[in-house]
C-alpha cells in the first residue's frame, strides 16, 4: 500500500490559526452580546415583578395594620337559620357559603360579628384577613359574602339558598 505523501504548507499555517482565532473571537462577542440582551430583559422583568409585589404588600399592610392572633377552631356545628336577633348579639356567620367555624373566628377577631358588619366590610379587607390567617385560607373567595350577608340580614332565606346553590353548583 502506498500512501500519498502528505505535505504541510507551513506558509498557510499562521493564516489558518488567525482565521480560527477570529472565528472564536467573533463567536465569543456574539454570545456575550446575546447573553447580555437576554439577561437584561430577564432582569427588567424581575424588577417589574418585584415592584408589583411591593405595591401589593403595601396595600395588604394598610388593610391589616393590626396584629391578630387566630386560635384553632373547635367543635363545628350544623348551620341553623336564626330568627330576628337583638342588635347586640352576634350573627351566625357560618350561614354564609364559604364561611366555616375557623373563618368565622378569623372574622370575629377582626371585629366582624354581624351580617351588617360583613356587608360593610370591603372584600379586599376580608381577603387580607384570610391571607394573614395562612395559606389554606387564601383560597377562599369572599367576593360574594357581602351579598349573602345582606340577604341574611333581611332574612331572605329562600333567596340566600338560591344564591348559595348558584355559588356551589354554578346553576340557578
Amino acid at each position: 500500500m502506498n500512501f500519498p505523501a502528505m505535505s504541510l504548507d507551513l506558509d498557510s499555517f499562521p493564516v489558518a490559526i488567525a482565521e480560527i482565532a477570529l472565528l472564536l473571537l467573533g463567536a465569543t462577542v456574539a454570545g456575550w452580546f446575546l447573553a447580555k440582551v437576554i439577561i437584561k430583559k430577564r432582569i427588567d422583568n424581575l424588577r417589574e415583578l418585584l415592584e408589583e409585589k411591593k405595591y401589593e404588600l403595601a396595600q395588604l399592610r394598610t388593610l391589616t395594620d393590626t396584629t391578630v392572633d387566630y386560635p384553632i377552631a373547635t367543635n363545628a356545628s350544623k348551620t341553623v337559620y336564626p330568627t330576628i336577633s337583638p342588635d347586640h348579639a352576634p350573627d351566625d356567620l357560618k350561614i354564609i357559603e364559604g364561611i366555616g367555624p375557623k373563618i368565622e373566628e378569623i372574622l370575629n377577631k377582626a371585629g366582624i360579628h354581624t351580617f351588617e358588619q360583613l356587608t360593610e366590610t370591603p372584600v379586599l379587607r376580608m381577603a387580607g384577613y384570610l391571607k394573614k390567617a395562612g395559606p389554606r385560607y387564601q383560597l377562599q373567595d369572599p367576593s360574594s359574602w357581602p351579598e349573602q350577608a345582606a340577604l341574611a340580614k333581611q332574612q331572605k332565606w329562600e333567596e340566600l339558598e338560591r344564591l348559595k346553590l348558584k355559588l356551589i353548583s354554578g346553576r340557578e
